[in-house]
């Protein structure tokens, strides 16, 4: 009797267990929102994974988890903001051709006036700037009242050491951004350009001047190889000429002497200051002697030198204005470098997150 009434019960337990666990899917819309609620999971995970990734500097890894997002999940909320952080990790990894063609992919696909599509174009202007395509900014701020643009447009006149117009963007720049925080980094670049445009210039006058020694003018434009080889190269010449004298003979023999019996045959040939003198056995008439003819080694050295001397007059003048502009364009690296213009790349960029 135990045993049945245990059956029972077992049975009844199954029964009610079964219509329990049905109870949890009353509908196919329940089960729908269930798995909906597990898929976001997932995407929020994806997420989490690629930003962790990015901050953490894995950019070729953060690429993957982007592009398997977009695979995942296309034409999201987030799709432009993943586009935008493909175009950061190329651009970090200085593809730049990859990252111009995601950020042109944003300004082809978003609003004009998005978040992302402002980011995109300020990120192409660093780009280029970053790369030295200056007319390309140029070309693209002209007449912008962008206070983001005019950064960009300031910085490209500096490096391009048009000073005046770098002053001009600094201002537009501080008057569209009209804050002090912008002005406090902007002030800066006011006395930059002022000490640049003031800067000690080489100048022609001293550059001849200091020509007239070898290698003077070299030295004086800081050319240290040149200056090296303009000396190196005079004293070898200088040395040539004052030690390589030529000895020749003077007077002659006869067409009717016999030359058997007044040319020497063996050593004992007797010759004082530079005159032959009749030794034993030889008949060495008085007019044979040998004569130094200094001038005729020393005018191709000479002629050498000369153009070598005149050449590096005419360089050392001819390189004064490529020597201050190198000067200038070291000062402006200098200032690049100590106000670099990521300090005002603040300007908003889509968020990678789920809201």
């Amino acid at each position: 009797m135990k045993i049945k009434l245990h059956s029972n019960y077992i049975k009844i337990f199954s029964v009610i267990s079964i219509a329990w666990a049905q109870q949890q899917y009353i509908s196919p819309e329940d089960i729908k929102n269930e798995w909906r609620n597990y898929t976001s999971f997932q995407k929020q995970e994806l997420v989490n994974f690629a930003t962790f990734l990015y901050d953490e500097g894995f950019y070729e890894r953060a690429l993957l988890t982007y592009f398997q997002y977009l695979y995942k999940y296309p034409q999201t909320e987030l799709e432009m903001a993943a586009y935008f952080q493909i175009a950061k990790c190329y651009e970090t990894l200085e593809n730049w051709d990859l990252a111009r063609n995601y950020y042109d992919r944003i300004l082809a696909e978003d609003e004009p006036e998005s978040i992302a599509a402002n980011a995109a174009r300020y990120q192409l202007l660093y780009i280029a700037l970053v790369n030295e395509e200056y007319q390309a900014v140029i070309d693209t701020t002209i007449n912008t009242h962008d206070p983001y643009e005019l950064i960009f447009r300031a910085y490209t006149h500096f490096e391009l050491l048009e000073f005046a117009e770098a002053q001009q963007a600094f201002q537009a720049a501080e008057a569209a951004f009209d804050h002090s925080h912008y002005s406090r980094g902007i002030r800066p670049w006011y006395s930059a350009i002022k000490t640049a445009q003031n800067a000690p210039l080489k100048e022609k006058t001293p550059a001849l001047l200091s020509s007239l020694a070898p290698g003077g003018g070299f030295i004086y434009l800081k050319q240290t190889e040149n200056a090296v080889g303009a000396m190196g190269a005079s004293f070898l010449l200088y040395m040539a000429m004052f030690t390589m004298p030529s000895i020749a003979q003077k007077g002659g023999l006869s067409v009717m002497d016999s030359r058997q019996n007044i040319v020497p045959v063996s050593g004992d040939l007797v010759m004082q200051n530079g005159i032959f003198q009749s030794s034993l056995g030889y008949q060495i008439p008085d007019n044979l002697s040998l004569e130094s003819k200094r001038i005729t080694v020393l005018i191709p050295p000479a002629l050498i030198a000369l153009g070598l001397y005149a050449g590096s007059m005419w360089k050392a003048v001819h390189d004064i204005e490529g020597s201050n502009r190198k000067l200038v364009k070291r000062f402006a690296g200098r200032v690049t470098s100590k106000l670099p213009i990521e300090s005002f790349m603040d300007y908003n960029t889509p968020d990678f997150i789920i809201k």
